[in-house]
């Protein structure tokens, strides 16, 4: 067998060589460095299966990952005038050949840090990188200067904006090794490099309290600086997970806790769910009737017999699945188990407050009978936040405390099932925005569990609390005794009927009183 290869020559062979180690260099050194890990993640297919246009740039791409792609290209000129406008602004006796030597020199330098930040491959030449990171830098600090420069009820950028939303996306990130050079670079605010970086963080700052649904933790409280994060979604995460009370006051949940929640899941489901399911098949075999009825007069009874909806009647009745290939289209969304909030209000008469404090403070207080939650500021942007900040705590594997934002987003979301849940939760002070109620609903319904036990001390505490309430046992005694039997029942009623509806079709075309022998 002839040996093949895929090099046309030998210098296109020697060219490869050269590529390919000078890449494997270059990885080497990225690897070695601790100082700066990765941080910008490409969100797994199986995060984003779930709502994919969350994750991706609608107007802007920020960095490698979407800096071709062909949608989002179109605003490539919009950011080059952006950019070279606000290096203009502050070096405004400089040409565009100083633009090359002070910054894409600098950046260049900083390639093999810079890709070390990014998770995923770049395919992309030391200059080409330069001049994105150069580009999208300035660009990234022209947006945080006027938001912060400006008064927010003016400011074009202000929260809710759709540039707003792509800035914040995980895979739009941009290094803040990058920021803090151009920043240096520019020194637009003071000669100082300190000076520099200390404007930097709290125009970065500014922009993540404007943006977050949670409130965040102060300057003063929290001991974070601007060089201790990696870029602006890692900054509005740390000060949404800083803002509350410490870590050695929570504890995380028990085994035996944690089991128990488990078992409770199917109990704590109310009974009417399937009372109203029950309800809707007595309803279906009504509708059936009637048409039976009028169809009796104009149709034979065969031909009234073939019109039967056999399948809808076997499938109240329990004798047969129906499997609607539109039902369950695309993955399904889980939630942790817990009851809604109006259940939770309305039948174990748990009270539902605000806390002035954030995500740390989440508690339930079995004593006061009283859930505590942080108040959450929703906006048209929010979920995209949310759902972002998810996948970057889950990409970095955080685990501060049992309360991160994933356990926050999975409570949520498992307490919000209806529009009654969002309208009471607005009722009380937790929710707050300009979102309808459905649509509240709908944002939480979508989100996928993020955390993989829900070993939450709160859920927990909830759940065993809401176990023990009298009105729950009465349900619970109800369900587990007397539906099994109800369900028998209501499946013997079914089929009855169906045969007395069949009788009566017989009798009246062929008359009952002669085939049983009585008189005419």
């Amino acid at each position: 067998m002839a040996f093949t290869t895929s090099f046309s020559s030998a210098s296109r062979e020697q060219r490869w060589v050269h590529q390919i180690s000078k890449k494997f260099i270059r990885e080497v050194t990225i690897d070695i460095s601790e100082e700066n890990p990765i941080c910008i993640f490409t969100v797994p297919k199986s995060v984003t299966i779930f709502k994919p246009e969350a994750y991706l740039p609608q107007v802007i791409a920020l960095g490698p990952y979407h800096h071709m792609t062909p949608n989002l290209y179109n605003m490539e000129r919009y950011k080059i005038a952006s950019a070279k406008s606000f290096f203009s602004q502050t070096h405004p006796h400089l040409e565009n050949i100083k633009f090359r030597e002070l910054l894409i020199r600098k950046i260049k330098e900083l390639d093999p840090i810079v890709r070390g930040c990014y998770h995923s491959y770049l395919d992309l030449n030391d200059k080409t990188l330069s001049w994105i990171m150069a580009i999208d830098g300035l660009f990234l600090l022209n947006i945080l200067h006027d938001h912060f420069v400006c008064n927010l009820e003016d400011n074009k950028m202000a929260n809710g904006s759709i540039l707003s939303r792509d800035v914040m996306l995980l895979e739009n990130q941009i290094p803040f090794v990058i920021l803090k050079e151009i920043s240096r670079t520019l020194k637009y605010n003071s000669s100082k490099e300190n000076d520099d970086e200390a404007v930097l963080f709290s125009m970065m700052e500014h922009f993540c309290h404007a943006n977050s649904p949670l409130k965040l933790a102060s300057i003063s409280s929290y001991h974070g600086h601007a060089g201790s994060h990696l870029h602006l979604l890692d900054l509005m995460y740390h000060l949404i997970v800083h803002n509350g009370i410490s870590d050695t006051q929570r504890s995380t949940t028990p085994d035996d806790e944690k089991v128990e929640k488990q078992e409770d899941s199917e109990e704590t489901e109310v009974i009417e769910e399937d009372m109203n399911s029950i309800c809707d098949n007595i309803g279906v075999i009504t509708t059936i009737a009637m048409k039976f009825g009028i169809a009796r007069k104009i149709l034979k009874p065969f031909q009234v017999i073939q019109e039967i909806p056999w399948d809808k009647i076997l499938t109240v009745s329990g004798l047969q699945t129906v499997n609607d290939p539109g039902q369950h289209e695309g993955p399904l969304v889980q939630e942790i188990k817990i009851p809604s909030v109006t259940s939770l209000h309305y039948y174990a008469g748990i009270e539902i407050r605000s806390t002035s404090g954030g995500i740390r403070d989440i508690s339930f207080v079995e004593d006061e009978v009283t859930l505590y939650l942080p108040v959450i500021t929703l906006d048209v942007n929010s979920e995209v936040i949310l759902r972002n900040l998810v996948a970057y705590e889950t990409a970095m594997n955080f685990s501060h405390s049992s309360q991160t934002i994933s356990s926050f987003v999975d409570l949520i979301s498992g307490i919000i099932d209806t529009d009654e849940d969002a309208k009471l939760l607005k009722q009380k002070g937790i929710i707050k925005g300009h979102l309808t109620n459905t649509q509240i609903a709908e944002m939480f319904n979508g989100m996928n569990k993020a955390t993989r036990n829900s070993g939450c001390k709160t859920v927990a505490s909830i759940n065993k609390y809401y176990k023990k309430r009298f009105v729950v046992k009465i349900f619970k005694f109800i369900k587990k005794r007397f539906f099994s039997l109800w369900k028998v029942v209501a499946r013997f009623f079914t089929i009855l009927l169906l045969l007395l509806l069949v009788m009566h079709s017989f009798c009246v075309f062929y008359g009952c009183n002669k085939l049983f022998g009585g008189s005419s």
